[in-house]
């Protein structure tokens, strides 16, 4: 079995580390000779902070950025490229400015070389600021709303929530599905067991969800997750196995 873990929400608090106990479950996750590999829409210096070098170190591999850069052994082997089209920042940047919603703390639009990651609330926010938009966001819809809107002017583009407050964007395909192409080629083709807070239609690992229930001859597994408390129990589950 390959396991995969989306991270914000998953295995940590959004844009905070893992606790410590969780940290030890992985360790032990490793030491019994577990593959896992994480995905998360982040960058790669944000992932390792989350996880902590000591986890990353047991990976087998890190897929930041939705898998648009792939790392094994703190090596990056492979970067996939965003092409901003004509309109886009101005348009995240009319969206920052007509939103409704009043607390801004700053870095709203984030430029990862592979995809684009864009907040209202901005990427700057504590966790008290973030569960405020994320109350906000539920209530109001406000992030389906602007994925919607931007989805129908870029169609080659894939836009989908991230996190408690991020709406990650990317070229089609360059989603978190192009994790399995890979995973395939370089890792092999075992069961996949994955891990995500957001794999609903119009989250960001609903991609990936999608094309490893679709997967001819192999039973993956999907496992929808609240919060990363709800992870290290059936992590602890597992372990006892």
């Amino acid at each position: 079995m390959l396991y995969i873990f989306d991270v914000d929400m998953t295995v940590a608090e959004s844009d905070c580390e893992m606790t410590d106990e969780m940290k030890a479950v992985f360790l032990e996750f490793g030491q019994k000779g577990h593959k896992y590999f994480f995905c998360s829409g982040s960058a790669i210096p944000k992932m390792r902070h989350q996880i902590s070098d000591a986890v990353a170190a047991h990976a087998t591999a890190l897929f930041p950025n939705m898998g648009g850069e792939l790392w094994v052994d703190g090596e990056r082997l492979y970067q996939r490229t965003f092409a901003w089209p004509e309109g886009l920042r101005e348009d995240l940047e009319r969206l920052l400015e007509e939103s409704p919603y009043e607390e801004r703390t700053g870095d709203h639009i984030q430029d990862r070389t592979t995809m684009v990651c864009f907040s209202i609330v901005g990427k700057a926010a504590d966790m008290p600021a973030r569960k405020r938009y994320t109350a906000w966001s539920n209530k109001t819809g406000d992030r389906i709303k602007i994925c919607e809107e931007l989805g129908a002017k870029y169609p080659t583009l894939h836009f989908s929530m991230g996190g408690q407050t991020s709406i990650d964007i990317s070229d089609l395909g360059n989603d978190k599905s192009q994790v399995l192409p890979v995973l395939r080629e370089r890792f092999g083709n075992e069961p996949v067991m994955f891990f995500g807070d957001r794999m609903q239609e119009g989250g960001n690992d609903y991609p990936l969800a999608e094309v490893l229930k679709e997967e001819t001859g192999i039973d993956n597994i999907m496992v929808p997750v609240e919060n990363p408390e709800d992870t290290l129990q059936k992590l602890k589950e597992i372990l006892k196995v």
